[in-house]
């Protein structure tokens, strides 16, 4: 096939309508193309401008190019279908365990097995948890990101297959314990009073409860559904753990959990960006979340938004060409063909993620 033969060209001969075979980086490791992505002359201007001097390319006619960008569309749909059929089936597991019935073990490793297998498409998934869901379902979509991300940041992490399984299952079970709260308090648009908010808190131990009556779950998997809001310094719930006393899974599904529930649109608030999301994980979470978890998660889900759509406060649309590692919340935008390096600029930054 031809997607299998690929050239390496100067960065002179590369033309308009090629389309890349590999990611692009620069000398810092950030991506700046990501592969498959077809080169227009502004692409390319900007890999001149940043240095780079050869680029992997496929062999291909033109007419390829549209064979390319169907298949992306089809392999876009089906990654959509399956991603509503998990959510669908998380739906089911949730209203069986509300109505009393036992948690479907067989039923929650198969959503599992559905989301390792989408390993590899991780711009797809990036897309997927960025986008708006219907609030009265937030929960059982938040179970499938919580799930996929983790998956990626084992993946990421490089942990054994073992570890990566369990991590799965634990991220999409890890609010499972809010089957057990009074929807009316779960969904409640308004503040929470004391009392409510201490039964929401209670949803881990509801879970580390309902996991524990299930045969075949691993002891770590329940317990890092008990621990997934204990925090680096104590100030966690329901025990107060410090770091060196919570697991590993349990770390991870804390850095997934913030991050889909941060950038989420819900029923009491309005989704933050994805860059102001990175502002606060990545300078407001000292001594809150795991240090390596969170470094693994943020260098390489950032890569990822590349190429993204924002507005600037000055009105003004543009697209995201570079990350600075220094500052995840902050990267270099191209509008009206002029690079806008925001963590520089007084006057200009980015107010809405398009």
């Amino acid at each position: 096939m031809w997607v299998e033969s690929k050239l390496f060209l100067s960065i002179d001969e590369l033309k308009p309508g090629m389309i890349t075979a590999e990611a692009v980086f620069n000398s810092f490791g950030n991506v700046l193309l990501w592969d498959n992505t077809v080169l227009n002359d502004q692409m390319i201007n900007h890999l001149k401008n940043m240095g780079i001097l050869t680029v992997a390319v496929y062999k291909h006619q033109q007419h390829e190019i549209t064979d390319t960008a169907r298949m992306a569309e089809e392999n876009v749909r089906r990654f959509a279908a399956e991603y509503e059929n998990d959510a669908r089936h998380t739906k089911k597991i949730f209203e069986e365990i509300s109505s009393g019935k036992r948690l479907n073990k067989e039923e929650a490793d198969n959503i599992a097995d559905s989301v390792i297998k989408k390993a590899g498409n991780n711009r797809y998934i990036i897309d997927s948890v960025m986008q708006v869901r219907n609030v009265d379902e937030y929960t059982y979509y938040h179970s499938i990101n919580v799930s996929l991300l983790c998956m990626m940041i084992g993946k990421w992490m490089k942990l054994s297959e073992k570890d990566i399984n369990n991590l799965t299952l634990a991220g999409l079970l890890h609010d499972i314990g809010k089957t057990k709260i009074a929807p009316e308090i779960l969904n409640k648009p308004g503040k929470l009073t004391d009392s409510e908010f201490e039964e929401i808190k209670r949803h881990s131990e509801y879970g580390y409860y309902i996991l524990k009556e299930t045969a075949g779950i691993p002891a770590e998997v329940a317990t890092a559904i008990l621990t997934h809001h204990e925090k680096e310094d104590g100030s966690g719930y329901p025990m107060g753990l410090t770091g060196d006393q919570l697991n590993l899974y349990s770390k991870i599904i804390t850095v997934a959990d913030i991050f889909d529930a941060m950038t989420a649109k819900r029923i009491y608030k309005n989704n933050d960006t994805p860059f102001k999301v990175f502002e606060l994980m990545q300078h407001g979470s000292f001594g809150v979340l795991d240090p390596l978890v969170l470094k693994t998660f943020l260098e390489n889900v950032t890569g990822y938004y590349v190429g993204s759509k924002v507005r600037l406060n000055t009105e003004e649309i543009g697209e995201v060409v570079f990350m600075n590692k220094l500052d995840f919340s902050r990267p270099v935008v191209l509008v009206n063909n002029r690079y806008v390096d925001t963590m520089v600029s007084k006057t200009e930054k980015i107010v809405e993620f398009l």
